[in-house]
């Protein structure tokens, strides 16, 4: 009977510890067919909701290098050129004002990716673009600067070191030249009201990639008071000509980013009961 109660208690706490970890969890994709985690639904994992500028092509393929997806697959952007660059919505993720963005993938090719958030309309809103060969800085941009319209490159609308972007420092130097999908890359991006920082890390060097943003070590952006629009907005996938670039997962947070570290929270309940039985 003690044996059986035990049991019992042990998949209750699993359970509330699970629940509480994801409890600040809006939306996760990783682009299984199946489903695989994803959040608020299965939905966000089809490639058909993902509606971008013209030309834009979106489509669920075989990963060419698996990172924190066991199930192998990935959303792909499979068009080139200018012409098609620019941001792609997260399907549902509309009202988003603080709170974490972070991003898993991989180039393809020498062309440029991001994230963008709290954008409403064509001149609301930012983005931050994880700079690689063409464009190698880390670059905070605001639409309201005129960063960057739909069908532009950064470069045609002044905002790849040209003066218009409000923030910009060169790639993090581990970030290697990889164009063939081999390397992956963590990106996040954590706001609250006018501040933001930011990390651009290789994947394989994220120790916990759900884990608290302490644990990813000092971000390579990181002020205060940049942002100006603080007002909801939607969040997206950015991209300037990215024609072969790989999005293994996606997630955004509400403020305060994660409500638990869930193995330390189980690590102490699981004390706890061993001491009472």
């Amino acid at each position: 009977m003690k044996t059986a109660k035990l049991t019992t208690i042990i998949m209750l706490l699993s359970l509330m510890v699970i629940a509480q970890a994801s409890a600040q969890i809006v939306f996760f994709a990783d682009f299984e067919d199946g489903g695989g985690k994803a959040i608020p639904d299965k939905g966000v994992n089809d490639s058909k909701k993902y509606k971008g500028p013209a030309g834009t092509i979106w489509a669920i393929q075989d990963a060419t290098t698996n990172a924190g997806n066991a199930d192998n697959q990935v959303l792909k952007q499979t068009a080139e050129g200018c012409g098609t660059s620019g941001n792609t919505p997260l399907p549902g993720v509309t009202d988003f004002t603080d709170g974490i963005i972070q991003v898993v993938f991989s180039f393809g090719d020498d062309d440029g990716f991001g994230l963008t958030f709290r954008k409403k309309g064509d001149d609301k809103g930012y983005i931050v673009a994880f700079g690689f060969t063409e464009t190698p800085h880390l670059i905070i941009a605001d639409y309201a600067d005129g960063c960057c319209p739909d069908g532009q490159c950064l470069d045609q609308c002044g905002c790849e070191n040209g003066g218009k972007e409000i923030f910009s420092v060169p790639k993090p130097p581990e970030i290697n030249l990889d164009q063939g999908n081999g390397t992956v890359y963590l990106g996040r991006v954590e706001v609250s009201g006018g501040d933001i920082k930011v990390w651009y890390l290789l994947y394989d060097d994220v120790k916990d990639p759900f884990g608290d943003s302490a644990g990813l070590g000092k971000p390579h952006i990181d002020e205060k008071g940049l942002l100006k629009t603080t007002a909801a907005g939607s969040v997206g996938l950015w991209h300037e000509s990215w024609g072969q670039g790989e999005v293994h997962e996606v997630f955004v947070t509400k403020p305060g980013g994660f409500a638990v570290d869930a193995r330390k929270k189980l690590a102490t309940s699981w004390g706890y009961v061993k001491s009472a039985y």
